[in-house]
């Protein structure tokens, strides 16, 4: 419960921090972490190695490393302000472009599926929509204990974002069959499910639950990402649908799926690697043990 009370207090006293003067403290802690939070460091620093490649110029690393922490700071900075910005404030917030793309996927009826991944802040995104008028629907896991997880849900539903807990996919479809927007942060398989396919150059194991979803219901699909801006503002950047095809090869059909996702993330990643924060190692060995079996067969 230390937890809660600490984030209760923050949530209070954040809001009244003239920005400027809260983000300039976001940078000195994010490079207070950098210099003491070596596991953390170390993770960042192995993952952007696959992104900036494994003859990236030392400096370059450790400023990529650096910008990591400061969007993880900043991100919670604005996780705890954000409920008490105007939807006016909220909208200038974030810039959107390719909005045109949303509204064609959501043209069909059936609902989209916005995908993302870790990477500038999900977060700022799907609130920016909400108050500009989607129905948006993101799962979050279910923390403990019990009244932070309330507390958080209560923060990010301020502005009109529906929160589900992730352990019930039911919502997920409730939302698509209303026509609605499903969020889905799709870099990371937390669950180990998900199906090896190659990332930046090396086999790693990603999610495929947006693509099982809609191969199941016939939702497009449509990535998305945002970044921070210098005035640290986002920008809001969307990509054209993708409309799966069933061959009658399910295999197939969801590596091929999860193929086009992982290709536009490995995009933005490239452009704005700092944006991308991944505190855990991307890259293990099952995937490689696996691909190498394969091989050999």
């Amino acid at each position: 419960m230390v937890l809660y009370y600490i984030y209760r207090l923050l949530t209070l006293v954040v809001p009244f921090i003239p920005s400027s003067v809260g983000y300039w403290i976001c940078d000195r802690i994010a490079d207070l972490l950098y210099l003491f939070a070596g596991t953390i460091r170390r993770n960042i620093e192995f993952n952007q190695r696959h992104v900036l490649g494994a003859n990236a110029p030392a400096d370059e690393v450790r400023r990529v490393v650096r910008g990591v922490f400061r969007t993880l700071v900043k991100n919670y900075y604005d996780q705890f302000r954000l409920w008490k910005l105007t939807d006016d404030e909220l909208r200038a917030f974030a810039d959107l472009v390719g909005i045109e793309y949303l509204d064609e996927a959501l043209s069909h009826g059936k609902g989209v599926l916005l995908v993302t991944a870790h990477f500038g802040s999900p977060e700022v995104t799907a609130q920016a929509l909400a108050v500009r008028g989607y129905d948006i629907t993101s799962p979050v896991e279910h923390i403990q204990p019990e009244a932070l997880f309330q507390l958080m849900t209560s923060l990010r539903a301020s502005h009109g974002l529906h929160i589900v807990p992730v352990e019930k996919p039911l919502n997920l479809l409730k939302a698509l069959k209303r026509g609605g927007v499903v969020g889905i942060v799709s870099d990371r398989d937390i669950t180990n499910s998900g199906i090896c396919v190659p990332f930046f150059g090396e086999p790693t194991r990603m999610p495929d639950g947006a693509v099982q979803l809609s191969l199941r219901t016939g939702a497009p699909i449509v990535v998305a990402y945002s970044y921070r801006l210098p005035d640290n503002r986002f920008r809001a950047v969307g990509f054209p649908p993708i409309y799966l095809e069933k061959t009658g090869d399910k295999t197939a059909d969801v590596e091929r799926g999860v193929r086009q996702i992982v290709a536009l993330m490995e995009q933005f990643i490239r452009e704005h690697p700092d944006q991308w924060f991944v505190t855990v190692p991307m890259w293990g060995d099952a995937c490689r043990e696996q691909s190498t079996s394969e091989a050999s067969a």
